[in-house]
């Protein structure tokens, strides 16, 4: 029964739909509710495709500097490595190569120049199996030279630093002594290491303002790290089983630690991304439910102009609840061709964008790092925006149908 009453109310309100009126202004309304929804969808899947490309190559920068998997201590700065299961981590099936890491702020001196950097201690082939070298802008990425140790730096503290890789100038590291302080000389409260800046790197993230590269020799004997580390970092195999090995790491590591994934690395970064996205689509729903507004007073002008249709169904037996779907129905009906169309066109300028590249970045002859908008159609995100246009129209629908209960719409049987 109630089958054949949603087709008896789905095929009334086809007919009001595309049915001549009596007054033209219904269906110019009509006609505005539609494009104004279509036009609010379109934006939607729009927007949000231009944030899904975004983050998908900025998240790939970030990515690319990442391991697979950082093991860090739980609780404290830095673990000694002679009870850490470096040994079974590397005999694991799909692990490539397992880094030691030691890494913290410290201080950078170059030609009277000082800038507080942060200094990440590294393997001799750290560059090599992390897949840096693309990176490399000048300079090359071995870390030692005339057997003095060789510091790698992004291209912001490069130019901060003013650094002149053909000088062999050398650089001076400063860091805090972990144990002995000597308040009569701040400056023995130091200790000093010296570096040859030797490569700059570019990455398109804020680790070419912030970091540099050394040995981690170098770097445990600036820190009085003896056989300590800051993080172990591994890198997986290609093709390996990423979820599969993670919980191969989590067993053998222990409670003691915390095991992330090149997201969770930078997870402040993802979620800062991931509530800007969610602004942004409440904003351009917000407009969606001001388009979707003018199907209320189509809705109601129709129900006026069908009064005697209505009534006459009601006469025939017509439940008051069937009359009232109709009217629903031909309310979503409108905000579902409007909304189809939207997703269609804005799926549409996705593509020419993506083909094309018609939009782009700047102009007057400027070089950006992205020359042009990227975007990337999410099917979740599809999903989402149809989702948030049916239960708007069928809010909006609901305020006019629900007010036939207070008509004399059923008592007036006369045609």
């Amino acid at each position: 029964m109630a089958k054949t009453t949603n087709k008896t109310a789905f095929f009334v309100a086809w007919r009001y739909l595309f049915s001549k009126k009596e007054h033209n202004i219904i269906n110019v309304i009509s006609g505005i509710s539609m494009i104004g929804i279509m036009v609010s969808t379109a934006a939607l899947v729009v927007v949000l495709s231009v944030f899904n490309g975004m983050s998908d190559i900025i998240g790939g920068w970030f990515n690319a500097l990442h391991a697979d998997y950082e093991v860090t201590l739980r609780e404290g700065k830095s673990f000694a490595t002679d009870s850490f299961p470096l040994q079974q981590l590397s005999q694991l099936p799909d692990v490539k190569v397992v880094n030691e890491i030691v890494c913290d702020m410290s201080l950078a001196n170059y030609d009277d120049r000082q800038e507080l950097l942060y200094v990440k201690g590294v393997p001799d082939s750290y560059f090599q199996t992390n897949g840096f070298d693309g990176m490399l802008i000048d300079g090359d990425t071995a870390l030692y030279k005339l057997r003095q140790p060789c510091a790698i730096m992004g291209t912001g503290a490069a130019g901060k630093l003013e650094i002149n890789l053909l000088s062999y100038k050398l650089m001076e590291m400063y860091y805090p002594k972990r144990t002995k302080k000597n308040f009569a000389n701040p400056t023995d409260a130091f200790n000093t290491q010296y570096v040859i800046p030797n490569g700059v790197l570019c990455t398109n993230t804020n680790y070419d303002e912030n970091y540099i590269f050394c040995p981690i020799s170098f770097v445990r004997e600036l820190m009085n790290y003896d056989g300590e580390v800051t993080s172990v970092e591994i890198q997986l195999k290609d093709g390996a089983n990423s979820s599969k090995i993670r919980k191969q790491i989590v067993d053998i590591v222990g409670d003691k630690y915390v095991v992330k994934d090149q997201r969770e690395q930078e997870d402040s970064l993802y979620k800062t991304m991931k509530s800007e996205k969610f602004m942004i689509y409440l904003i351009l729903a917000f407009i969606l439910i001001l388009a979707a507004f003018n199907i209320i007073g189509a809705l109601g002008m129709l129900i006026l102009e069908k009064k005697t249709d209505t009534a006459v169904l009601f006469s025939m037996g017509a439940s008051k609840s069937l009359i009232q779907k109709v009217f629903v129905v031909e309310g979503i009906m409108v905000s579902a061709l409007g909304g189809l169309a939207g997703t269609l066109l804005g799926a549409l300028i996705c593509f020419l964008q993506q083909t094309f590249h018609i939009v782009k970045l700047g102009g007057g002859g400027a070089h950006y790092i992205i020359p042009y908008y990227p975007v990337q159609i999410r099917f979740s995100d599809i999903v989402i925006v149809l989702f948030t246009i049916l239960v708007i129209s069928l809010l909006t629908s609901l305020i006019p149908a629900y007010n036939l209960k207070k008509s004399d719409i059923y008592r007036n049987t006369a045609l």
